[in-house]
């Protein structure tokens, strides 16, 4: 289905009185040819000396050419690891992946609070050297992204021509429960924003039980700078650049840990006039999925074959349906804005 477009976010009465600094500028640097984008993947595999095995970066090569290099970032306190199976299925149907740790995911101290440390400035950087080495190759550069993952993919596909096509799965536009008015303040007045640890299920905190690799909550602060940088998008101080082949939001209707008005009107308002397709991918309710419906410890999330099929309906080159699992089924002929 394609989705309506909806009152530009930038004449939104808060942004207008809340304006925000110019983000941080951070020049690409692509790399020219597959030998260089491996060693700059080195690079940036080196990073991860002190990380557990399973939650470092991570590229999968297929055997032979591949159809398209895909960059896919976790979600917001978890790791690539969330991305593991999925990534060796896609590897497996002839893609390139690239599935990078976020700064500061990943570590083995699952309670550590260092993403209060986290900068807008370091998650440009970071996404701006993953899509240097997916350039690289040759191949289209295609990205995806899962919750604040998902801002990253949308920061990149705005800003970075080499990307062709977006798929937004659940973004972390503004949490739930938040007055986009609010978001807002947090990220114009950082000073104002609580500094306590948040525990994703307060009644169990530390023993989550779901992946051994995610961590089972946050200092609030680290949030602001995804949300730093999907705010520049929402009200066009960092506009689209180009024009995009394919853009697709991937909703969940049991998705409690984000705003799904709030990633719909994000989607539409930022990528809907520059892209081709552009659509909404929503996954049947009665899955009962959740927010992360992704990580295979998950009890909320569908098996590897599944998501595997949405993101290959979500990218266009799989079922519409993705098995049963989208309805109505995406229909990837019709342009954007029809």
């Amino acid at each position: 289905m394609t989705l309506e477009h909806h009152t530009p976010p930038e004449r939104a009465w808060f942004r207008r009185l809340m304006p925000l600094p110019a983000p941080p500028q951070v020049a690409p640097r692509p790399t020219a040819d597959a030998d260089q984008a491996r060693a700059r993947f080195a690079g940036l595999a080196a990073r991860d000396a002190d990380i557990p095995e399973a939650t470092r970066s991570v590229l999968l090569e297929p055997e032979g050419g591949a159809s398209a290099t895909v960059v896919v970032w976790h979600g917001f306190t978890n790791a690539p690891s969330q991305f593991g199976q999925v990534g060796d299925q896609l590897r497996a149907a002839g893609y390139r992946v690239l599935v990078p740790r976020m700064p500061h995911h990943g570590q083995a101290d699952v309670l550590t609070r260092d993403l209060a440390t986290l900068t807008d400035a370091e998650l440009v950087g970071h996404a701006n050297d993953c899509v240097d080495i997916a350039t690289g190759f040759g191949d289209p550069v295609w990205v995806v992204g899962l919750s604040a993952g998902a801002t990253l993919a949308a920061w990149v596909a705005a800003t970075r021509t080499e990307v062709r096509r977006l798929v937004l799965a659940a973004p972390l536009v503004a949490p739930k429960g938040f007055p986009l008015p609010l978001v807002r303040a947090f990220v114009r007045y950082p000073a104002i924003v609580p500094g306590f640890y948040y525990w994703w299920d307060p009644r169990k905190k530390a023993d989550l039980g779901h992946s051994p690799y995610a961590y089972p909550g946050f200092p609030v602060p680290g949030l602001m700078p995804y949300l730093r940088l999907s705010e520049a998008l929402f009200d066009h101080s960092v506009a689209a650049g180009h024009r995009l082949e394919r853009v697709v939001l991937a909703s969940n209707p049991g998705d409690f840990a984000i705003r799904r008005d709030a990633a719909r009107d994000f989607a539409s308002g930022v990528f809907a006039p520059h892209a081709d397709v552009f659509a909404e991918a929503s996954v049947d309710g009665a899955l009962k999925w959740m927010h992360d419906f992704v990580d295979p410890w998950s009890p909320g999330a569908g098996t590897t074959e599944q998501v595997v099929a949405i993101l290959a309906a979500c990218l266009g080159i799989g079922e519409p349906d993705a098995g049963g699992v989208l309805v109505p089924p995406l229909v990837p002929e019709q342009p954007a804005g029809a």
